[in-house]
């Protein structure tokens, strides 16, 4: 099947937002219900990145009912990746689900336990799924060989740095190692009379927990497994070890926000910035001067986790619904579609042939630092897919916000958190096997 063409520009696509406007959660979905020969979707998203995501996101949905009469689809806003979970897990309690929704692909697992998802392995087979999207972008998706979902919107942390900062302290390139990154950061770091005027670099917090999954890939480490974590071993704890070091040497913030980071940043209060490729747009547009982008600086490897999110089909609708939900997520991912999207956001358009269109490459080469993300991806593995991931990530967040307040070590920070993980991951095991 060839991929619809779409010509949305970025501008068009913020414009149309008001033609979709967003619908309140109430308590209780109203089931998608078929009107006539129409059916009826409802589709929840998060937007876990800064900038016009959610606007460009109603566009896209707008443009698609009108270019699709006999479908309409329901966008609701959600608000972040966690609360667009837990909105869908008490939709699925009561039997009423969204058509579709955009969870972060850590979800999986949960979502299977639940046995709430559409298996589309055979609706990917007949289409160019699996010959035209990128294998490790399509694996977030997949679970014993089945393919449950199509990646929308993947992501990895980047190395974002003030180019006119560099400039001005001298440095040539972007670290590329963690000891470049350390002594760069002390040389960026500006403090007068005692006062903290920039830090060297911010680790955007709120997500940290999926940045130092990337540091630990650095270190030769996948810190998980399907059935466990493996948070206690000796490369996690060098990996936060590193991060104390940077605290300690007052180069790094002990503490930040998503969304404040990125402000930090282009405030010009830090140097440079660990934040998602899916914020690279925005970051160039708006921030007051030269940002460059870099893989984030490797240890024994580089390596990154993947971030963002798939769009996964309920299992628990009609037939009619199903059909139109694939129509609406196939779309979702053309090729001239994901073209687009990722031009308008700076997350990594999921299809090869996206990437080789005569307007891809044109962008690319207005905007080179598009493409790091991407060359980056290739030592990039799935974000902490185990059952239960939500609370781990919890143990995890903790552990690490614990220990740069310098409340407790590292060693003893992860093995806590390790144990506290695998106890929950073997408790929803039982459960499912009971």
């Amino acid at each position: 099947m060839t991929s619809t063409k779409s010509n949305i520009s970025r501008r068009q696509l913020l414009g149309m937002g008001a033609m979709a406007p967003l619908a309140g959660l109430m308590p209780g979905l109203i089931r998608p219900a078929m009107a006539g020969d129409t059916v009826k979707l409802q589709f929840m998203y998060p937007v876990g990145v800064s900038g016009d995501i959610n606007k460009i996101v109603s566009g896209m949905i707008a443009q698609f009912n009108a270019e699709h009469p006999g479908i309409e689809v329901e966008a609701i806003y959600a608000g972040s990746y966690d609360n667009t979970e837990q909105k869908v897990i008490t939709s699925l309690g009561v039997g009423a689900p969204p058509s579709l929704w955009l969870p972060i692909n850590s979800a999986l697992q949960t979502f299977l336990g639940l046995d709430a998802l559409e298996d589309v392995t055979d609706l990917a087979r007949n289409d160019d799924i699996y010959e035209d999207f990128l294998p490790g972008f399509l694996n977030t998706c997949v679970s014993d060989d089945r393919l449950y979902g199509l990646p929308f919107q993947p992501s990895t942390p980047v190395l974002y740095y003030n180019k006119d900062a560099f400039r001005a302290a001298g440095i040539a390139k972007a670290p590329d190692t963690w000891d470049e990154l350390l002594e760069v950061a002390k040389e960026l770091t500006i403090r007068e009379n005692g006062e903290l005027k920039r830090w060297g670099l911010i680790i955007g917090g709120g997500w940290h927990d999926w940045m130092f999954e990337c540091y630990c890939r650095q270190n030769e480490l996948v810190p998980w497994r399907k059935d466990k974590v493996l948070f206690d071993q000796p490369e996690a704890i060098d990996a936060l070890e590193f991060w104390v070091k940077m605290v300690n040497a007052g180069v790094m913030a002990p503490a930040s926000t998503w969304q404040g980071s990125a402000n930090d940043f282009m405030a010009g209060q830090t140097a440079m910035l660990y934040h998602s490729t899916g914020s690279l747009t925005n970051l160039r547009t708006s921030a007051p001067f030269e940002v460059g982008v870099a893989f984030m600086p490797k240890n024994k490897t580089y390596g990154a986790a993947q971030g963002g999110g798939p769009l996964m089909i309920a299992k628990n609708q009609t037939d009619a619904q199903k059909e139109a939900s694939w129509t609406f997520a196939r779309w979702m991912t053309n090729t001239a579609n994901q073209a687009k999207w990722s031009k308008a956001t700076g997350y990594l358009a999921v299809r090869k042939s996206s990437w080789e269109s005569a307007e891809m490459q044109s962008y690319l080469q207005d905007v080179p630092e598009a493409k790091i993300a991407l060359e980056q991806a290739a030592f990039a593995g799935a974000f902490l897919q185990v059952p239960g991931y939500h609370r781990v990530r919890e143990y995890l967040k903790s552990a690490l916000d614990r220990t740069l307040a310098g409340e407790i070590k590292p060693d003893a920070a992860l093995i806590e958190a390790n144990t506290n993980s695998n106890r929950e991951i073997q408790r929803l095991l039982r459960r499912q096997k009971g």
